[in-house]
């Protein structure tokens, strides 16, 4: 279904107002700004124009500071209405003068949405009291029919919420009436303005003001020169003599021509029509202009952040692949445990007599524990000390690479530390894992002895000192081990995994084993995505970034062949 220029304009301020730029990106800073620009001009002026095309148009006055807005504005209407003093900045919230007659138009939020309507009467003190984001309203017979005059703040005032508010104005404007002096008509900020008056497209009427006796030519013809240049060729332009002022206003005759041009469009409903869909067309244009800039930053956020992700999965999966490779290399098996291990099973002696069958193993076995309750406890404690402390140790890096992040990443920098950085302690993590780790362990080792019918053998020697064989099963590689501790560890592990084969079968001892170590394994993995979660949760969301293309794309077709 084909949308109307009103609904894609909608759709284009729901898309831009959805988005939420949170990483620095290089672009970031001025899409941020684009964004807001966009949206006051879409609420202030694209779509008011668009629901109200019969509205009148509304006239912006600006210039650079002393330029003599607020004494033009006096000087057309008759008498002061409008503050003028050479204690800069004179004008700090503006004026919007409109007949009588169109007063409905302008006493709601229909533009202008952020400032706050103050209606004052026809013959109100000029030199009142400045109340800030605020828009003095004021209705005089002297403002023809169909147009609103705004006198605005300076566009280069030393304050900077004047400068953004006149910026603000002229965006919101159908027609631009520019004042500047002999003196100042080149300077840059007048020029950046004008030109973007150009690019736009919008009616502007450039007022010369000031201008010493003799040089209207010369300094006519330079401006001249340098509008033709800036795309503004067509531009009037109505020069006004250096002269005293009577009573604080300049001459009738001075203004007369542009009050003239302002009567007549008051006349001509067909010529507001044509001003108000030009300044439309201008500002739908920048709007687009902006919105790219806010999907560039967009774009660059989405890289930023599928950036962070993969730093935060390489930072899991390397403590993973640590954890996998620790406890399979034969580390755990070093120091305390081999020795608490040939405590409890002789390691030696059974070396010896593993080649005279698994019976005389089992019983020998059997024999050796027989009274003794709890002979595996030493090594209990020393496997889940190696381990807590491998864990641990891989916790506490997982950690501290995550607060690196938070400091060093752009996806993360804004974030709050605590935020992503969790309250459980490494050591807390790592013993609860290894301790949950080590009951599952035991009760796989009890069920698997009822499936097997090997209870009776297993009853005999102890569930914990074959839960202990298969944990030395399990970390028997030797692949982390050095000198004498090969042979040792080589030789416990044989003893460990003919215990168990004596149980349970060959097979079984190796389903088991593998099982417990994935299960371990998985453990560990769970906690360290837990620990990486919140800087997971932490990243932002920038908004519907294909929204946002569909509205740019859609508003694109419809206005580069223009909107009636």
């Amino acid at each position: 279904m084909e949308r109307s220029p009103l609904h894609s304009a909608r759709e284009m301020r729901d898309a831009l107002a959805d988005v939420s730029i949170n990483v620095e990106t290089p672009s970031a800073r001025r899409a941020r700004s684009e964004q807001a620009r966009a949206l006051r001009r879409l609420d202030d002026h694209v779509i008011p124009r668009l629901e109200h095309a019969q509205a009148p148009i509304l006239c912006v006055i600006g210039g650079s500071t002393g330029a003599g807005k607020s004494t033009l504005v006096n000087t057309m209407v008759g008498y002061a209405v409008s503050a003028s003093s050479a204690v800069r900045p004179t004008t700090r919230d503006p004026l919007l003068l409109h007949n009588p007659s169109d007063a409905m138009w302008f006493d709601s939020n229909r533009i202008l949405t952020s400032l706050t309507r103050r209606r004052e009467e026809a013959d109100a003190d000029p030199e009142r009291e400045s109340h800030p984001h605020s828009l003095r309203v004021r209705a005089l017979e002297a403002i023809p029919h169909g147009v609103g005059v705004i006198d605005a703040p300076d566009l280069d005032s030393v304050v900077d919420d004047n400068r953004a508010l006149a910026r603000q104005l002229l965006d919101a404007a159908d027609l631009w009436i520019f004042v500047t002096t002999a003196a100042r008509y080149a300077d840059a900020v007048p020029w950046q303005v004008l030109e973007e008056a150009g690019s736009r497209g919008i009616e502007t009427v450039i007022v010369l003001n000031r201008i010493p006796p003799g040089a209207t030519q010369e300094v006519a013809a330079d401006l001249n020169a340098l509008l033709s240049e800036g795309g503004l060729g067509n531009a009037p332009v109505l020069a006004i003599d250096e002269q005293a002022l009577e009573d604080g206003l300049l001459p009738r005759d001075a203004v007369q021509p542009l009050v003239d041009r302002l009567h007549a469009l008051g006349a001509d409903a067909e010529r507001r029509s044509e001003l108000a869909q030009q300044a439309i067309r201008g500002s739908v244009r920048e709007v687009i202009e902006s919105a790219g800039a806010v999907s560039q930053a967009l774009d660059e956020e989405r890289g930023a952040v599928e950036a962070t992700v993969e730093r935060i999965d390489r930072i899991g999966e390397a403590a993973g692949r640590r954890v996998r490779q620790g406890t399979a290399d034969g580390t755990l098996l070093r120091g305390e445990v081999l020795a608490r291990w040939q405590e409890v099973v002789g390691a030696a002696d059974f070396t010896r007599i593993l080649s005279r069958g698994i019976s005389r193993l089992r019983d020998r076995i059997s024999a050796f524990f027989r009274g003794r309750p709890t002979p595996s406890e030493p090594v209990e404690d020393a496997i889940e000390a190696g381990l807590t402390s491998l864990l641990a140790d891989e916790f506490a890096d997982v950690s501290d690479q995550v607060a690196e992040l938070s400091r060093t990443d752009p996806a993360l920098v804004g974030a709050s530390p605590s935020s992503i950085m969790t309250a459980l302690d490494p050591s807390e993590r790592a013993q609860r894992v290894a301790n949950q780790w080590q009951r599952e362990l035991l009760a796989m080792v009890r069920s698997e002895g009822q499936s097997k019918r090997a209870g009776a053998q297993m009853m005999a020697i102890g569930v914990n000192v074959v839960g202990v064989a298969l944990m030395i099963v399990i970390f028997a590689s030797t692949g982390g081990l050095t000198g004498a501790e090969v042979g040792v560890a080589g030789a416990t592990a044989a003893v460990a995994h003919k215990l168990l084969e004596a149980i349970f079968g060959d097979q079984a001892v190796r389903d088991m084993a593998k099982k417990a170590h994935r299960n371990l394994v998985e453990a560990a993995d769970q906690e360290i995505a837990q620990i990486l979660q919140p800087a997971r949760d932490a990243l932002p969301e920038a908004g519907d970034y294909a929204r946002l293309t569909e509205a740019i794309a859609q508003a694109s077709q419809q206005w580069s062949v223009g909107a009636e």
